[in-house]
């Protein structure tokens, strides 16, 4: 029994250090207003970002990814969607910005992802990696793409849950106004065939002089 909880807690302690930390997040960007997020990476790490807008106007915002220098290494001032992999040039904290200038009144609300991956080196060489229980490069680099897999899949489950209620509310509101009408026409088509029905009978009617 203490040989098989030994292995059980091994393999939790696997498991907890394969999955690097990654950002998932729905935000809101009010008009004029930007949001930077911030993420270190060494030299050689893959950082992947993708994002998208899912309500507001044109459903676009600004995006700018620099490095830890400060040099811009992606700026587009509209963007729906997109989603960008590279690998790390230099040590440092990278910066992820959305700006909703073009927007004078709606605001924007967009769902990202900001994640770091180690390269394969990393959980090979025991000297650089974190703890003496990985022995499976392989197996690390396996994880780390499902991670970033069930992420993507996970941010887009979120999505499409979003863009249900969206849909589910103005659904609501559309029954709720054909039931208003279909109330309220009848009603009116009644009442004026009452009136034309009684100015009529008193155009018509006959009055007796005496």
């Amino acid at each position: 029994k203490s040989k098989m909880l030994a292995i059980i807690v091994v393999k939790i302690i696997i498991l907890t250090a394969l999955f690097e930390p990654s950002w998932g997040f729905i935000i809101t960007l009010d008009a004029h207003e930007s949001e930077c997020f911030y993420d270190s990476a060494n030299v050689n790490d893959m950082v992947t970002i993708s994002f998208e807008v899912m309500e507001g106007g044109f459903k676009d915002v600004g995006v700018e990814i620099s490095g830890p220098d400060g040099d811009v290494m992606h700026h587009e001032v509209r963007e729906t969607t997109g989603s960008l992999t590279f690998s790390a040039m230099k040590k440092g904290r990278y910066k992820l910005c959305f700006d909703n200038e073009i927007s004078t009144l709606t605001p924007k609300i967009l769902m990202f992802q900001f994640h770091v991956m180690k390269p394969l080196d990393y959980y090979a060489n025991p000297k650089k990696r974190r703890d003496d229980v990985l022995e499976q490069a392989t197996l690390q680099t396996m994880l780390n793409q499902l991670s970033a897999r069930l992420g993507a899949v996970r941010v887009e489950q979120e999505y499409m849950h979003f863009r249900y209620r969206g849909h589910l509310d103005i659904t609501d509101s559309v029954q709720d106004r054909i039931l208003v009408w279909s109330v309220f026409g009848p009603m009116m088509l009644v009442i004026t065939t009452v009136l034309q029905v009684y100015y009529l009978k008193r155009f018509f009617e006959f009055r007796r002089v005496v």
